[in-house]
């Protein structure tokens, strides 16, 4: 087992899963009870010992579809990291973009672009070149993922408790957890996209010469 088997996991459990299962209970606080039990049964006349089963199985797969929805709404965040980025972290100093963007060039230069972002040449060039060392970027990578969509899901929450439930210090407080997840979020993605660029130019240093491993005994690749 490779670390990345493990930690694509772990992306799908705080990306997906998590977040989906987050929005299930709140979309649940809207159904009602007759109708939500009627759709859990799933027209089984006795559903006996299989209730709990189909109950758990239902709730996960409406965790998965809806965490698909939250993840959608949460990618609409990244062109405000970007603004930030841009007002904190000016592209003229971040010298580690621009050495994996002088990598990204010097190997292959056709693949550039708004479609074939610096980001996405990098990932697939640590895959490629070293994957064990994707571990600590994919951890970083499920954190930001995951905050990102804590911000919708601790909206969705502020909404439920200013106008259904009438608490509004509940509301504040899921107010104050949407600040705070996009301000973790935002630290978490500008810490894994210049891990990324740093561990593609490192790469690119390390690669022995060409017929290096051939000429030392070792195993081609």
């Amino acid at each position: 087992m490779k670390p990345g088997d493990f930690l694509l996991g772990v992306l799908d459990f705080f990306a997906i899963l998590l977040p989906g299962a987050m929005a299930t209970w709140l979309a649940i606080q809207y159904i009602p009870d007759p109708v939500l039990r009627d759709a859990l049964r799933l027209g089984i006349e006795n559903p006996g010992t299989l209730s709990p089963w189909v109950t758990t199985g239902a709730f996960l797969l409406a965790s998965y579809v809806l965490g698909h929805f939250v993840f959608m709404a949460g990618s609409k965040l990244d062109s405000s990291y970007d603004h930030w980025r841009r007002r904190t972290k000016p592209p003229g100093s971040d010298k580690v973009y621009h050495a994996a963007r002088k990598l990204q060039e010097s190997v292959t230069g056709d693949l550039t672009g708004a479609e074939w972002t610096t980001l996405k040449w990098a990932r697939a060039y640590i895959q490629v070149k070293a994957q064990h060392a994707r571990a600590e970027i994919d951890r970083l990578e499920a954190d930001q993922k995951f905050f990102r969509s804590l911000v919708v899901i601790s909206i969705g929450f502020a909404l439920h408790f200013f106008l259904s439930e009438a608490a509004p210090v509940a509301g504040l407080i899921a107010i104050g957890a949407a600040v705070m997840s996009f301000n973790r979020y935002v630290d978490q993605r500008w810490k894994m996209t210049e891990l990324t660029y740093g561990t593609a130019v490192i790469v690119s240093k390390l690669a022995p010469p060409a017929g290096a491993a051939a000429g030392g005994g070792g195993t081609a690749e």
